[in-house]
């Protein structure tokens, strides 16, 4: 491994680097590389123990899902409602779908006489709405289980309860200062909650439910048969994938790539190799979410539940053509706003009336990757209200931003780097000054200029086939244990480029560097620095296996590019 000191150049950031004595006392100890060693005390893993439970995840380490507050009471009133009338009541996203497609398969599977309901994006809104409840009295269900929503519906479950149905909420989300009147809330986040993990989503809690009832019912099932839910919702919300996540995740796509369920199977097809959490983020989750999108969620909780194969593949045509309308719709939306953005502000807010809905935190993110600044997207929710999505860069709390403009806002919810929000039209114009505002009295420039870290400076001598298998065991990968990221200095081209891809704007060549080594990459977003390179250059780089051919080739994925002067 290449020593150097703590850097920062072109915006590129060494993570901190631990000591000496700790590679070398690790390196001693796991008989592995040191600059593995290294990536391994950068995420805590200093010791024999730690290093066997982070290789081989164990299912038996997952915590009692008694240990969560309301949880006993809860599944006890379900139990006892096995011959009413029950209504799962689920988001449309990822979270909200696969977390409803699980309670009903298993609840289904026991006998239950349950039901799901999807909030409609267009006409409803998000959560609990009072046209659910209002489904709910008109079909005599007498318990409603919220998942992936319900912890902020206090005016929906009054109205539930005065109309005679129960409601159990299981939710990730914050709870606000005062709870829903619910008979029930299963939130590891509320503050009396002891359950030791606390970044479950929505469907790892849902997934605890039928633990736990499993645990008190009669006629006991293998739960674990429901654990690929629970990982593309993982990967989806992107959740930190530490503790019972990386755990949950880890055996779910085991479970996917083994024996997928039957609602799934022609997303994988196009997939040609193993699902990993890559292929979930990029694949399978953006599929899913298209029908929330662009129609309803409830297409695709249909799907997930199917059992005929035939039925199974004709749902999966229209969600694939329902995914090929979000692209096209997300893709002239984007073109739209990229022309509003005002590079002189400290923000990117940008307006039309007649975008979508189901595109619009999807276009935002794209627009942070082209103008690093937090950005607002809004459209027309009716003819009183915008609604919009709003996202945020490294540091800045967007959340508390908005919160300091609450004079011109109607509604938002969210966290530090994601939310939603609605707008009076009358204050559009008060709040874009406001939020400007706002944002500019809390930050300095420097804060929108984009860095890139990296784990460990290394030669393409250490690539080797047997580092980069133990490098691939670290998976899955995601917040909290991020894929690592290599910097090679003193690269250069010694191949034609080859360009693929619709508009051929995927460049694959060989790559060298001082050492002499070659290796095959990919990049997805350099082209015309890559064609104009004629001198050595430096590489931020994740490291792959290419098995697309069948054989396992190592791949260098290209991530930034710093060209020698």
């Amino acid at each position: 491994m290449i020593k150097n000191n703590r850097i920062l150049m072109k915006n590129w950031i060494e993570k901190e680097q631990p000591s000496k004595d700790d590679i070398q006392s690790l390196n001693e100890t796991l008989k592995i590389p040191a600059f593995i060693c290294s990536l391994l005390l950068q995420r805590n893993i200093n010791s024999l123990e730690k290093a066997k439970q982070f290789f081989r995840p164990n299912i038996d380490l997952l915590h009692d899902p008694f240990l969560m507050k309301d949880m006993l009471k809860v599944v006890e009133m379900i139990e006892a409602s096995k011959t009413k009338k029950i209504m799962i009541l689920g988001d449309y996203d990822v979270d909200g779908t696969t977390s409803t497609a699980m309670l009903f398969k298993y609840f289904d599977n026991k006998g239950f006489n349950i039901s799901y309901y999807i909030p409609d994006r267009y006409k409803e809104g998000y959560g609990v709405s009072l046209e659910s409840i209002e489904y709910a009295e008109k079909n005599n269900f007498s318990l409603i289980v919220t998942v992936d929503c319900g912890i902020k519906a206090l005016t929906q479950v009054d109205l539930a309860k005065s109309k005679g149905i129960e409601v159990i909420i299981c939710d990730h989300h914050l709870p606000g200062e005062t709870l829903p009147n619910a008979y029930g809330i299963v939130n590891p986040k509320q503050l009396d909650c002891k359950y030791p993990f606390k970044d479950l989503c929505g469907c790892g809690i849902a997934f605890k439910l039928i633990t736990a009832h499993n645990l008190i019912s009669n006629d006991p099932c293998d739960v674990f048969e429901f654990i690929d839910f629970v990982a593309l919702a993982t990967i989806s919300d992107m959740m930190p994938l530490v503790g019972e996540n990386r755990l949950l995740v880890f055996y779910g796509l085991k479970r996917i790539n083994e024996n997928p369920r039957i609602g799934l199977r022609n997303f994988l097809k196009s997939i040609n190799s193993k699902v990993d959490e890559s292929k979930v983020s990029f694949n399978i989750g953006p599929r899913i979410n298209a029908a929330g999108r662009m129609k309803n969620g409830k297409v695709i909780v249909d799907l997930l539940v199917q059992e005929d194969r035939e039925k199974a593949s004709i749902m999966s045509n229209e969600v694939e053509f329902l995914n090929q309308n979000r692209r096209a719709t997300e893709k002239d939306v984007f073109q739209q706003a990229i022309k509003q953005i005002d590079h002189a502000s400290f923000t990117n807010i940008v307006y039309s009336e007649n975008w979508s809905k189901g595109v619009l935190g999807i276009v935002a993110s794209r627009l942070i990757e082209q103008s690093y600044k937090p950005t607002i997207v809004m459209t027309d929710s009716n003819e009183e209200l915008l609604t919009g999505s709003v996202r945020s860069v490294s540091g800045f709390d967007v959340h508390e931003a908005l919160s300091k403009c609450v004079d011109n806002i109607f509604q938002f919810g969210g966290h530090k780097y994601a939310a939603g929000l609605k707008v009076k039209k009358s204050n559009y114009e008060n709040f874009k000054v406001q939020f400007e505002k706002t944002v500019r009295k809390s930050v300095n420039e420097k804060m929108f200029r984009k860095s890139f870290s990296y784990d460990v400076l290394i030669d393409f001598s250490e690539i080797t086939f047997e580092n980069i298998k133990i490098i691939s065991r670290m998976s899955p990968f995601g917040l909290g244990n991020n894929k690592p990221v290599f910097r090679t200095n003193n690269c250069f081209l010694d191949h034609k480029l080859k360009f693929i891809g619709k508009e051929s704007q995927i460049v694959k060549s060989k790559i060298k560097d001082q050492s002499g080594r070659e290796l095959p990459f990919i990049c997805f977003d350099k082209k015309e620095q890559l064609i104009n390179i004629s001198s050595t250059f430096d590489i931020l780089y994740t490291i792959n296996f290419n098995s697309y051919s069948g054989n396992d080739e190592i791949e260098l994925t290209l991530r930034e590019i710093d060209i020698k002067k």
